[in-house]
């Protein structure tokens, strides 16, 4: 049923166009890519040139790639707390933007040393296949020899007889999709250190291990991951149990905006404080200015040092104990760059009051100085693998990369809080226009429809429809159903026929 009141003629008004309901998005910051290092840093460089791709795209990359190689070698120590070195991280850009092109050369380490793991397997699969069936046919040679023999005796000549031949270790370095049961027994019976990279993360989120009903422990399981914590499953099966000492996993995951939208917005995601694990970067598309280039980066002195520096850190033995639990060293902290860290310490904790600026992203905000610390210990295994300590220079360069993962976080959470008001601001015009309203006030629409939450978040829609041209305000006590209104709009002439269009 229409609103009544006497208005002028459409052709009396001269109404401006509506601007389209599409939030205007904040450009990130650049990518501190020289906070790097001459490593990962000239790499990411020249590995952004060569492809063609944003710096923040391939420092990601980089960084990511550099956790794995150093993540099973040291842990960062700081009044006894004991900090790991894996870094989980979250790449977000359109399709055709090269994420495939930037991860391949990022990881072409880890995929050679994950190619030379499993020739070797393959050799140690037949000689352990082998050892296996000697050894059935050892015991079963000792039980017919000991038939007639008391259990005792049948016990002990199986015990002279030994343990059974072991599997050699799953040559596993890098997944792309596993389930969580999958990826623990990768770790019960694998490397001790390993890597979920993917280049179409859309894939993990819409797979089998986050669908509804293994969701949550999934990222219960994976959040132990990024702890470093053992893990121990108890089964009633048998051979279904197993227990894992001392796990490092990274996790790189290349999304596109689509993907990436659902994952932000996820309730399940954000509460747990899965999310908040994550290095998020959402790099502006350079598509359109990236002509061809004479740029061969296999020659890139850059490149092939730092495929090197990860090769070398691959392909070492990594510190375990004698069960093989993993058993990276201590990696202090310098009297000048603890100062550093406590000073970036102090200063987030300032940002996550409740007027803060971080408020609004505080479950991310809180790990901060944790991952600083992490990153730190990173860049400290690559640039010199036998590190026992971090200095000032590196812990700065960490603080650096620290802040600016803080800002961009900030500017995806408010982006994504602005789009959600935006979408629904365009629901209640495209109800408002359906309704055939000629004035609308806020009681109009709170008691209307239900895609406004209260009276002062329906004032808020409505002025960002004001803000944008859909609503034209009118005068003080201009009467609505009979009563003067102190606030009170009408529809933009316009609107009618720009609703319609699909870029509003």
């Amino acid at each position: 049923m229409n609103n009544h009141a006497v208005i002028k003629s459409p052709s009396e008004f001269n109404d401006p166009l509506p601007l389209p309901l599409i939030p205007e998005c904040r450009k990130p910051a650049p990518y501190p890519i020289s906070a790097l290092g001459e490593i990962l840093g000239t790499a990411a460089s020249a590995i952004a040139n060569g492809v063609q791709v944003n710096e923040a795209m391939a420092g990601q990359s980089v960084l990511a790639a550099g956790a794995l190689a150093a993540q099973p070698f040291a842990n960062v120590i700081i009044d006894g707390r004991t900090y790991p070195l894996n870094l989980f991280c979250l790449t977000i850009s359109e399709s055709g933007d090269r994420k495939s092109g930037t991860d391949n050369i990022a990881t072409q380490p880890h995929a050679l040393r994950q190619r030379a793991l499993f020739d070797e397997y393959k050799e140690l699969v037949d000689y352990y296949l082998n050892e296996r069936e000697a050894f059935n046919t050892a015991k079963q040679e000792v039980l017919k020899a000991k038939r007639k023999e008391g259990r005792k005796e049948i016990a002990k000549a199986l015990m002279e007889l030994g343990a059974p031949p072991q599997p050699p270790i799953s040559p596993t370095l890098l997944c792309q999709e596993p389930t969580l049961e999958g990826l623990q027994k990768s770790f019960a019976g694998g490397q001790c250190s390993q890597g979920l990279f993917s280049d179409e993360g859309g894939t993990f989120f819409g797979g089998h291990a986050m669908n509804k009903e293994n969701a949550q422990k999934s990222i219960a399981g994976l959040s132990t991951f990024w702890d470093g914590k053992d893990i121990h499953r108890l089964r009633a099966s048998e051979g279904e149990s197993l227990s894992i000492k001392n796990p490092r996993l990274s996790i790189h995951l290349m999304v596109q905006p689509v993907v990436a939208e659902s994952v932000l917005s996820d309730n399940l995601l954000a509460g747990q404080g899965f999310l908040a694990r994550f290095l998020v970067a959402a790099p502006e598309s350079i598509s359109g200015t990236r002509f061809y280039q004479e740029v061969d980066l296999s020659k890139d002195s850059s490149v092939k040092r730092y495929h090197s520096a990860l090769a070398e850190l691959l392909e070492a033995s990594k510190p375990t104990s004698p069960d093989g639990t993993l058993t990276p060293r201590a990696l202090d902290v310098e009297s000048d760059a603890k100062l550093l860290w406590i000073e970036a310490y102090n200063e987030i904790e300032r940002s996550l009051a409740p007027n803060g600026d971080f408020a609004q992203i505080k479950a991310t905000a809180a790990k901060a100085a944790e991952q600083i610390a992490r990153i730190a210990g990173v860049l400290a295994v690559i640039e010199q693998p036998d590190v026992t300590t971090i200095n000032r220079n590196i812990m700065s360069r960490a603080i650096i990369l620290g802040d600016w993962y803080l800002s961009e976080s900030l500017r995806l959470s408010k982006q994504s809080a602005i789009g959600s008001e935006y979408a629904t601001a365009q629901k209640v015009m495209q109800w408002i226009t359906s309704k055939n309203l000629s004035l609308i006030t806020v009681n109009t629409v709170n008691k209307g429809t239900r895609k406004v939450q209260s009276a002062k978040h329906a004032r808020e829609i409505l002025s960002l429809l004001e803000e944008n041209n859909w609503l034209i305000p009118m005068p003080a006590d201009t009467v609505v159903e009979g009563k003067p209104q102190k606030e009170s709009w009408r529809v933009n002439r316009n609107a009618l026929q720009a609703s319609n269009s699909d870029k509003y």
